[in-house]
């Protein structure tokens, strides 16, 4: 296994995230740190909703997210399937910090994707996926290498799948009476500017990446709605659950671990045993401790085992893709508090899987091959 509890979510985590890390703006995001790019769509009507996994609350909700000033905005429903910013092009933020108005996209432009009915317009991919490539070549990649050929390819793959989870996300937060306000994304703005240092580090920074005032208030209209809808799809997680401390010893043939096994259960130390025989550097070290596992980490014919395993007890051998493992169970507790990264971590995984699952009920078509 060669993973601490947290290191193995991490590591599913990093195989499942369909989130791309295309720029590195200092913005407030929802994902694993990465910058969302906003994802509108045409005219046309709106589609029928696809259904939603959490239950969406009645029209006369609360909105999540309460308007800045109750009186000084009418609160924007985000309706992707309405409007798109138009960025300000080549026109350098001066002035009164706030966003462009929104400006509806031609019913007939020509898409890069459709998801469930909404049009994802070719000409916004293409803007992105330019400055995705911008920000990559500016990072130190060779466009002319193979190397870099094939990351450019991938790139593209990974904007247009971004925008499609985009336009999901937004789908949903619109399904579920999420509104975000003109002072909502100001005062992000406001907090933009405030990272930057100043309006001109701003424009600096946009130039670089070849990104306008618009393309900046449509990413940060998306990190709001993923922000949110983060918050709500993952709030009923626990922060205590059931845990064991745990201990195992991993070697790569299974009559080695029978050998193993009986050693311990005729009172050999545990420990002793992991630090001379485990192939698990990670732990072997500390006597094979993983520390303490939740369900759902680990591997789950591991899980089968160790939440029924009585303290101290070992374990027979358990076989999976990581070799052969014989295990013990120092202490177990109902329910525990999860240390703050695996508790994010864990919400996180949570949120793919969320995401995952509504990606997988709509009709995606796509209309372009990166």
């Amino acid at each position: 296994m060669g993973l601490t509890a947290t290191r193995v979510l991490r590591a599913v985590i990093a195989k499942e995230d369909v989130v791309n890390r295309r720029l590195n703006l200092s913005v407030s995001l929802v994902v694993l740190g990465l910058l969302v790019v906003a994802c509108n769509s045409t005219t046309q009507a709106p589609p029928a909703p696809p259904p939603v996994v959490n239950p969406t609350p009645p029209p006369e909700a609360t909105p999540l997210v309460a308007p800045a000033s109750a009186t000084a905005t009418k609160p924007l429903v985000i309706a992707t399937s309405q409007v798109l910013p138009t960025p300000t092009k080549g026109t350098p933020i001066r002035g009164a910090l706030v966003c462009p108005a929104a400006t509806p996209v031609p019913a007939n432009a020509p898409l890069a994707a459709r998801v469930s009915g909404q049009g994802i317009p070719l000409e916004l991919f293409n803007r992105q996926a330019a400055q995705a490539q911008a920000a990559m070549i500016a990072s130190g990649l060779d466009p002319k290498s193979a190397a870099g050929q094939e990351s450019l390819k991938s790139l593209k793959q990974q904007v247009l799948d971004q925008m499609i989870n985009d336009v999901i996300i937004a789908q949903q937060a619109e399904y579920q009476s999420i509104r975000i306000t003109d002072d909502d994304l100001n005062t992000r703005l406001a907090q933009m500017i405030q990272d930057a240092g100043s309006v001109d580090k701003l424009n600096e920074y946009l130039t670089k990446n070849q990104m306008t005032l618009g393309d900046l208030c449509t990413q940060m209209r998306a990190n709001l709605l993923s922000e949110i809808m983060f918050t709500r799809i993952t709030a009923p997680f626990p922060t205590a659950v059931e845990q064991v401390h745990l201990r195992q010893i991993l070697v790569s043939t299974p009559a080695t671990a029978q050998t193993l096994r009986d050693r311990a259960r005729k009172g050999e130390d545990f420990a002793a045993l992991a630090k001379q025989h485990s192939l698990d550097e990670t732990s072997k070290a500390n006597g094979g401790d993983l520390g303490w596992v939740p369900r759902g980490v680990l591997d789950p014919r591991l899980d089968a085992v160790i939440f029924d395993l009585p303290v101290n007890q070992v374990s027979d051998v358990i076989t999976t893709n990581f070799g052969y493992h014989v295990v013990q169970v120092t202490e177990k507790e109902k329910s525990r508090a999860l240390p703050p990264e695996l508790l994010q971590d864990t919400r996180q995984r949570a949120f793919l899987e969320w995401l995952k699952a509504v990606r997988e009920s709509l009709k995606i078509e796509r209309f372009v091959q990166p």
